[in-house]
C-alpha cells in the first residue's frame, strides 16, 4: 500500500466514525459512539502497519508543524478576544449577564492554559533536541 491509497483509508475511516458518532448521537447510544471510534483507530492502526512506504517525511513534519501551530496561534487569539468580549458585555448589559461574564472568564482560563502548554512544550522539546540558552540569543 503506498502513501495515496493509505490517505484515502484515512478519509474512508474518519467517514466511517463521523457517521458512527453522529447515529450514536441521534440515537443517544454512547456505547456505539465509542465502538465506532475504538474500530476506527484499531482499523487505521493494523491499515498503517501494511503500509510499504514512507508515511511521513521531512516536509509532511514540517508542513504539518506549521499548520499546527497556525491554528494554534489563530484559535488562541479567537479564544482571547471572545473571552474580552463577553466579559465586557456581561458587565455593561442591563441587568448585568453573570453566565456571560463566567463564560467570558472560562475562556481567558482555556487561553491562558493554552500558552501555558505551549510554553512548556516548547521547552521541553528545545531541551530534547539540543537547543540551549545561547543559541537562542
Amino acid at each position: 500500500m503506498n502513501y495515496k491509497q493509505f490517505k484515502k483509508m484515512k478519509v474512508l475511516t474518519a467517514s466511517f466514525v463521523s457517521a458512527t458518532v453522529a447515529i450514536a448521537v441521534v440515537y443517544n447510544n454512547i456505547i456505539l459512539a465509542l465502538a465506532g471510534v475504538l474500530i476506527g483507530m484499531l482499523f487505521l492502526f493494523l491499515v498503517r502497519k501494511k503500509a510499504k512506504a514512507v508515511l511521513v517525511d521531512e516536509r509532511i513534519q514540517t508542513i504539518s508543524g506549521l499548520a499546527a501551530r497556525l491554528a494554534y496561534v489563530i484559535l488562541t487569539i479567537t479564544i482571547a478576544f471572545l473571552s474580552l468580549v463577553f466579559i465586557m458585555i456581561g458587565r455593561k448589559s442591563v441587568p448585568p449577564q453573570a453566565s456571560l461574564e463566567v463564560l467570558g472568564v472560562t475562556l481567558s482560563y482555556i487561553a491562558l492554559l493554552s500558552l501555558a502548554l505551549y510554553s512548556l512544550s516548547y521547552k521541553f522539546f528545545s531541551n530534547k533536541y539540543g537547543e540551549t540558552d545561547d543559541e537562542q540569543d
